[in-house]
């Protein structure tokens, strides 16, 4: 990830950080980038979602 991205200081519960933790490591990533991995994800499919809504109008 660019140094050039914005930072962002977010707050977690401890159980879902080391689950992060865990999942970053399983996966050979930072936890930023496991985290920067995941929403994207989460974001692809509500567009996705959101255009099959549309094309059922």
């Amino acid at each position: 990830m660019a140094r050039a991205d914005k930072q962002t200081n977010i707050r977690l519960p401890d159980q879902l950080k080391e689950w992060l933790l865990e999942r970053a490591g399983d996966n050979r990533r930072s936890l930023t980038s496991e985290v920067v991995m995941r929403l994207e994800q989460s974001r692809k499919a509500e567009i996705e979602a959101s255009q099959k809504g549309e094309a059922g109008k």
